[in-house]
């Protein structure tokens, strides 16, 4: 039998490649379901603020919102519609007074701040942070953190990692200062695990010394009625038949 051969300039190869490619496209297209993409909100966030004028609450407020927007992929435009789902009290009410002034995410960010917790000028942080010392009971993570926190509050980043462990070191409890020498620290992180060290073995100096105390006073047995955990002088059986007799 005979055998056709079909010969083809190059370019018409190119058109049939062409065609077969854009049919199988085609088909696929059709064969695959429709995407359809949520438009994201603020409807399921459960993060809520009601006005306090505390910088700690404000900025965890709009850190939390923030990463929530990022999540959720929420447009600036419908994250700017939906704040004033996150609000009660009285900041519902300032929302609704300065709304006007937010035309954009970032305005209605900045107004927040602005009004809940105003900048500080630098010399009242400087007061905040060396007002008070650390206490006994107060754990060196917790100091720590708090002196951080107002630290960070200073503006263009003030001072390096070195001058603000000088700042901190100074307030620290004297028992943390006989056990850890300045220049042996060169990060809050080395300060911290060594603090946390002498927490732990203080509290287990604390626990083997009261060991014996309880011990002793567990072991106290009354002359009178031959019970222990009293002596005969606090017996209320004595001091009742004492009663009795009078």
């Amino acid at each position: 039998m005979a055998t056709t051969v079909v010969q083809m300039t190059t370019e018409q190869l190119q058109a049939l490649i062409e065609s077969v490619r854009l049919a199988a496209t085609s088909s696929a297209s059709s064969a695959a379901p429709a995407t359809v993409h949520s438009k994201g909100s603020f409807t399921n966030c459960t993060t809520r603020f009601g006005g306090q004028r505390d910088h700690d609450a404000v900025e965890e407020f709009i850190t939390s919102i923030v990463t929530y927007k990022e999540i959720e992929s929420i447009s600036a435009e419908d994250a700017l519609k939906g704040l004033s789902l996150l609000f009660y009290g009285m900041a519902s009410t300032w929302w609704q007074g300065v709304r006007k002034e937010a035309k954009t995410w970032a305005d209605a960010i900045s107004l927040i701040r602005e009004h809940f917790s105003p900048t500080k000028p630098a010399y009242q942080i400087y007061l905040e942070i060396f007002e008070e010392k650390q206490s006994d009971q107060t754990a060196i993570d917790t100091f720590v953190c708090q002196k951080r926190a107002l630290l960070a509050q200073l503006p263009d980043n003030r001072h390096d990692e070195e001058t603000e462990l000088d700042f901190v070191y100074g307030l620290l409890n004297i028992k943390y200062r006989k056990a850890i020498l300045r220049q042996d620290i060169k990060s809050f992180r080395e300060l911290l695990e060594n603090g946390r060290i002498i927490e732990h073995n203080n509290l287990e100096s604390e626990e083997v010394h009261a060991g014996p105390v309880r011990g002793a006073k567990n072991t106290k047995r009354c002359t009178h009625c031959n019970f222990r955990g009293h002596t005969f002088e606090e017996c209320r059986k004595r001091k009742s038949a004492r009663g009795n007799d009078n």
